[in-house]
């Protein structure tokens, strides 16, 4: 929920640090995995305890709820926009209403709102919605499956929908192109399955974005766990190997600052080859219909997190043990790195906070040759990073240590336990305020200090609105003790009950 946040706020360079930036699979992925285990163990028990009728009707009162909370969030951002405009706060010559995921409410509004209620107008941003109630609306076809033919009817449905939807996706990708003769015969194929794309959009051809035949996959594979028809995962050295190693890998296929030039020179034979691996890679990694290789990463890096937490989660409620600070000679090591970046990972600030400072490092550096290409300004920041972080760790000293990753950790779990537990309403919060934290940097400025306090406040709202969501479904008023009434001679009488 945090990182979905991050992601959908406008010009936030925290976004650089997210999951997504590093390997295949993202927020996305653990947003719909963990959906398919709850909803095993919210609707998945009740096919079973209270029959198929009572379980499809529970799944039809929650795809009911989606779509009218899909619609409202749609509105809210809309309004936003409009209030935005209207207020003349914006940066000048700015008009927040021509954003185009509400724009057609403002420019054709018969139109968009047609596609809107419909499902037929599914732009970028509110796209992740219509695709979890259509996968929801799947769940009765799934436990038909596994009621006639267990666990292996249960996946091979799965499975065939999943390869269907990518046929699909590659016979709209291909579009006519020439290509070799298995694309082209896997293409044909494809077009049998058109039809698993949805419409996106009433004035061109698009198609959701996040198809949802596709992204079953990932969802049932929740499912299937949080039904106990797959078995926990076991804990070995070799599987957190393999993981681990998939994870490095994907690394430089998937990390832009390397595919553009940025970390390696544009012109370089390995830069190239690595651009050229990704574009072949493509359909495997897609995350329209979650192709294979994403698919894989994402057990991968669930698998790692599993295993860090320990069995059963104990280290949910230990905490971790406080590894010791580095050898000197690394730490030595990595205070001469951290010297020698030092400026280039605060240009920003120094410029920010002292000019003049930043004129005399500019007119001292330059003749020099010691100002890099502004693509590698990135990778030095990166590295003092790296180097910043053994020496800060073992200057905090022990109590420190043992505080941060035992005290701090346990005091978060629950703050993050609850955010999950609420991830719908979260959800709908982060969407809206996504776009008002956009335009809040709009109007305050971007820099290092107002875009962590405006991320951070984001954070705040989305905590604050998991535990008063919580609270409202808790509904604590039942459990309030009645009041008593005095009559009129100083007697007391009970609470006149529901007739109040």
């Amino acid at each position: 929920m945090f990182i979905i946040l991050l992601a959908h706020t406008p010009g936030n360079t925290w976004t650089l640090w997210i999951p997504a930036r590093f390997g295949f699979s993202d927020a996305t992925e653990i947003f719909v995995f963990c959906s398919g285990f709850a909803s095993a163990l919210a609707f998945g028990a009740l096919f079973v305890k209270s029959g198929w009728a009572m379980g499809a009707a529970r799944v039809a009162f929650r795809v009911w709820q989606v779509y009218w909370a899909h619609l409202s969030v749609i509105f809210a951002t809309a309004l936003l926009m409009a209030a935005i405009d209207a207020s003349g706060l914006g940066p000048e010559g700015k008009i927040y209403k021509e954003w185009w995921p509400v724009s057609g409410l403002f420019e054709d509004a018969g139109t968009a709102l047609l596609g809107f209620f419909t499902l037929t107008n599914v732009p970028g941003l509110f796209d992740i919605l219509p695709m979890y109630l259509v996968i929801l609306a799947l769940i009765p076809l799934a436990m038909t499956a596994h009621r006639f033919g267990g666990v292996p009817a249960f996946l091979g449905f799965v499975a065939a929908l999943w390869l269907a939807a990518q046929l699909a996706i590659w016979h709209r990708a291909i579009g006519g192109e020439e290509t070799h003769a298995l694309g082209a015969a896997l293409a044909g194929v494809g077009g049998l399955f058109s039809f698993l794309l949805l419409p996106a959009n009433p004035w061109g051809d698009g198609v959701w974005f996040f198809n949802p035949f596709g992204w079953q996959l990932i969802f049932f594979t929740g499912f299937a766990f949080g039904m106990g028809w797959l078995p926990a995962p076991p804990v070995r050295r070799s599987l957190v190997l393999i993981a681990a190693a998939y994870l490095i890998l994907s690394i430089p296929i998937a990390y832009f600052r390397i595919l553009d030039g940025s970390y390696l020179p544009y012109e370089w034979p390995l830069r190239i080859w690595l651009a050229d691996a990704r574009d072949f890679l493509s359909p495997l990694i897609g995350k329209s219909g979650v192709g294979l290789m994403r698919y894989l990463h994402f057990l991968a890096l669930a698998y790692l997190a599993w295993v860090a937490v320990g069995t059963g989660g104990a280290r949910l409620v230990s905490g971790w043990r406080a590894p010791g600070p580095a050898r000197a000679p690394v730490l030595a090591l990595c205070g001469v790195v951290a010297l020698a970046t030092l400026p280039y990972a605060y240009a920003e600030e120094i410029k920010l906070l002292v000019p003049a400072l930043d004129a005399a490092m500019l007119s001292y550096m330059e003749p020099r040759g010691f100002i890099p290409p502004w693509q590698r300004l990135g990778l030095i920041q990166f590295l003092h990073f790296l180097a910043l972080l053994p020496l800060v760790w073992w200057a905090i000293g022990a109590a420190w240590r043992a505080r941060m990753t035992r005290d701090w950790f346990l005091a978060a779990v629950p703050v993050i336990r609850k955010v999950g537990t609420q991830s719908l309403a979260v959800f709908l919060m982060s969407i809206v305020l996504s776009r008002f934290n956009g335009f809040a940097l709009d109007a305050i400025g971007r820099n290092v200090f107002t875009t962590a306090a405006v991320n951070l406040w984001g954070f705040g709202v989305l905590i604050g609105t998991a535990y008063l969501v919580g609270w409202f479904k808790a509904e604590p008023w039942r459990n309030a003790r009645k009041p008593q009434v005095n009559a009129p001679h100083g007697q007391k009488v009970a609470n006149p009950g529901p007739a109040e």
